[in-house]
């Protein structure tokens, strides 16, 4: 990732931030975002691509997202598309989104936790896992559910930087080099007799 983009990103989403979370639902303008994002952008990325175009004039674009966005978003959210037109910034704005998810999870002290497993979890055991997860984090966790098959079961857990890897796939692999480790020990101790089993 562009080291330069994301802390560019960073700054627009402190901007955003201040402005959203004086509203009454400061989310509310961050899921504005984010369906910017998800149903216009990524379904119509001809439309994506004159956005983030530096042959295209800012004015334009302002143009463009008044005639697209004017009756949808809130003012908020038009305003900042806006601003980061006029900036030649509007290819952050995915960034810029996922920047302002992390201000968000903090103002409302939430953590996201990655959840991987190797198929879907019922209700019950959705419900146990964030118990647990609950009991352990500073913070309210937020789940993030992937179904992993190459997992082969088991449950891999990641909360920033920290992973609790208790997945079948890494049981075997362990015991695996457990088994080679035991076996090369047992060879430099007593060598000679894997040479007379071997002659």
């Amino acid at each position: 990732m562009d080291v330069t983009a994301e802390r560019l990103a960073r700054v627009y989403a402190e901007a955003f931030w201040n402005a959203a979370s004086k509203q009454a639902d400061p989310a509310a303008a961050l899921d504005e975002l984010r369906a910017v994002v998800s149903d216009v952008l990524d379904k119509y990325p001809a439309f994506d691509a004159v956005l983030a175009s530096a042959l295209v004039d800012a004015s334009e674009k302002v143009r463009l997202i008044d005639r697209v966005f004017g009756k949808q978003l809130s003012a908020t959210s038009l305003n900042f598309l806006k601003v980061l037109s006029a900036h030649h910034r509007l290819e952050l704005l995915r960034l810029v989104v996922k920047e302002t998810q992390v201000l968000l999870r903090d103002h409302f002290g939430q953590v996201e936790v990655d959840v991987r497993v190797a198929s879907e979890m019922d209700a019950t055991l959705g419900a146990e896992v964030l118990e647990r997860i609950r009991k352990h984090a500073s913070r309210e966790p937020i789940l993030r559910i992937t179904v992993d098959p190459e997992l082969v079961g088991g449950i891999v857990i990641k909360v920033g930087d920290r992973v609790y890897d208790g997945s079948l796939r890494t049981r075997f692999e362990m015991a695996r080099r457990s088994i080679i480790e035991r076996a090369s020990e047992l060879i430099e101790a007593h060598p000679e007799h894997f040479i007379h089993a071997a002659t």
